[in-house]
């Protein structure tokens, strides 16, 4: 019984937007913070630490603020949000790595099934790469069965996208 009210506790703060910052206060990240991350990323940074809630963002790493939300500011790193509180520079939170390279494969049935119904070609700017995030005003095509993932054709290139992230995960 404690097994499954841990999970079902771990599983609420992950879609919820809830996070344990290291000091086990419950920070509660707004739904629109996100929403502006993802529609905006920024370049990369490297962080040679490992990356968790509660890492302390070190002073020479820029943090971009998030104009709507004040208190909050964002990084990009590996390819996914992380976002900061400005008050103490702690990771409040970061999305789930998901996708191939965190060893969750996608299945090839929805790369096959991309591949056979190739959508109108929408424009990004940059290069089409994985992790990158596809910008809000892009619209994805929804892949039947796979509440996961979308996609896009960026000129004749297919490119899965995870749905929640916005995250490109593969790219033909």
């Amino acid at each position: 019984m404690k097994k499954i009210l841990v999970l079902t506790a771990a599983a609420l703060f992950a879609t919820s937007g809830l996070t344990f910052a290291q000091d086990t206060v419950v920070v509660e990240v707004p739904q629109s913070a996100r929403d502006y991350v993802i529609a905006n990323p920024s370049d990369p940074v490297v962080i040679d630490d490992e990356l968790s809630q509660g890492y302390v963002v070190p002073e020479d790493v820029v943090v971009r603020e998030i104009p709507e939300s004040p208190g909050y500011g964002y990084i990009y790193v590996e390819g996914r949000p992380v976002i900061v509180s400005m008050n103490d520079r702690r990771v409040v939170y970061l999305s789930d790595a998901g996708g191939p390279s965190a060893g969750s494969a996608f299945p090839d049935e929805v790369i096959t099934y991309v591949e056979k119904h190739p959508s109108d070609p929408v424009v990004i700017e940059g290069e089409l790469t994985t992790g990158v995030v596809v910008p809000a005003d892009v619209p994805l095509v929804e892949v039947p069965d796979q509440p996961r993932y979308s996609y896009i054709y960026v000129d004749d290139r297919p490119a899965l996208v995870e749905r929640e992230t916005r995250r490109v995960v593969w790219v033909r």
